[in-house]
């Protein structure tokens, strides 16, 4: 064997594979309540567009209104996903679901699930909220929308394969590292990439209001492949550029791509290390906000099903 061959790692093949099973499992979960939400929308469109006074005489009144054939069964799966995203906070509790996968991957289908539930209800409700189910109803997409904070939240705090929070050690040294394999480039000038990559100072980010420190967060994230695209168009022909939508797309040569990809991990690491403490404190602060309203919602969710039951809709 060439002394320059290099052996396979069968543990990261292993988790090379999972990674892709669990990517395809969220693909199919995603597709497959993005489309039965799709074909309510496309079937019910005539329906749910008609004033409610008018709304009895359609011909789908009967499959679409709330207690109807369609619509109590869409209220029932609504109301089981959003039970099911409780298994997230179980799996802590209950050995045998902590050790079916890992945090991360609980965290994605938490929250497929949790945009996916209030948009059900919603179709269940023919979008009529009022009452306790209206209340229940955006007490439920206020825990949607901040599931979908919390999320973006989480991917900021680094951590290992085992989920495990890296120290700030950990992350400066892969920081330094990158930084030298940069500074080995010849495409781009350091002191350029600096400059289009610079940072809030870090006496701004400890100072700062939480709403603007979230804002700032989302921005930089926002900006980073438009910064990546003004790189490309730097090293690309004008054919390239017009290809490419600007340098958007990954059209460069292998040597300037390979680049990009560093500037990319780079300018991404460099800001979760600069808003890492602030990210820690403001998910810590979103967990104590999240649950009342999860609590909330399932309070309110039974005394809406207790009076379907009592008024005869079941």
């Amino acid at each position: 064997m060439a002394h320059g061959a290099t052996l396979p790692n069968p543990a990261a093949a292993a988790r090379a594979r999972a990674m892709n099973k669990h990517k395809t499992r969220v693909v199919l979960v995603a597709a497959s309540l993005a489309l039965l939400c799709i074909a309510l929308a496309v079937y019910g469109f005539d329906y749910y567009t008609l004033p409610i006074d008018q709304r009895p005489f359609s011909d789908k009144y009967d499959l679409l209104r709330p207690s109807g054939l369609i619509g109590i069964n869409l209220g029932i799966f609504g109301t089981v996903l959003f039970c099911v995203l409780f298994l997230y906070a179980l799996r802590k509790a209950m050995p045998f679901l902590g050790r079916i996968g890992t945090a991360r991957q609980w965290m994605d289908f938490h929250v497929i699930i949790g945009v996916s539930a209030p948009v059900l209800i919603a179709f269940h409700a023919s979008f009529k909220f009022n009452n306790v189910a209206g209340a229940a109803f955006w007490i439920m997409l206020a825990v949607a929308l901040s599931g979908v904070i919390g999320r973006y939240l989480y991917s900021q705090i680094p951590r290992s394969l085992n989920a495990a929070e890296l120290s700030y050690q950990e992350l400066e040294a892969r920081e330094d590292e990158l930084a030298d394999a940069l500074a080995k480039q010849s495409l781009f000038d350091p002191m350029y990439l600096q400059k289009i990559f610079a940072m809030p100072s870090a006496e701004h980010v400890r100072n700062s209001p939480v709403l603007l420190i979230l804002a700032e967060m989302f921005l930089l994230d926002l900006a980073r492949p438009l910064k990546l695209a003004r790189l490309r168009r730097k090293e690309m022909g004008h054919a390239l550029v017009v290809l490419s939508l600007g340098g958007l797309l990954r059209m460069g040569t292998p040597e300037l791509e390979a680049i990009i990809r560093q500037i990319r991990a780079k300018a991404a690491l460099s800001k979760r290390i600069l808003f890492l403490d602030r990210a820690q404190r403001i998910f810590h602060l979103w967990h104590i906000i999240h649950r009342p309203f999860s609590y909330a919602f399932v309070v309110l969710a039974l005394v809406h099903i207790v009076n379907a039951i009592r008024m005869g809709y079941f």
